[in-house]
């Protein structure tokens, strides 16, 4: 997602079901802490020690680039 508008990345992050997003940079950007693999029906978990011991929760993770 790019937009400018601070406030429909947050109405966005409320209402959309998912393993992380990207705001305003591409999706190579990876982060140790950041979830991979998908909800509901895209994918089938997530990988990396801390996933597989929080597999019963939904973690959400979200990444912003601020204008510099």
């Amino acid at each position: 997602m790019f937009t400018q508008d601070i406030d429909r990345v947050f109405k966005a992050i409320k209402r959309l079901n998912f393993g992380g997003v990207i705001i305003n940079d591409t999706p190579s950007f990876r982060a140790d802490h950041m979830p991979y693999g998908g909800n509901r029906h895209s994918g089938l978990g997530r990988e990396g020690l801390r996933f597989a011991m929080e597999e019963m929760t939904n973690i959400q993770m979200v990444a912003i680039r601020l204008k510099s």
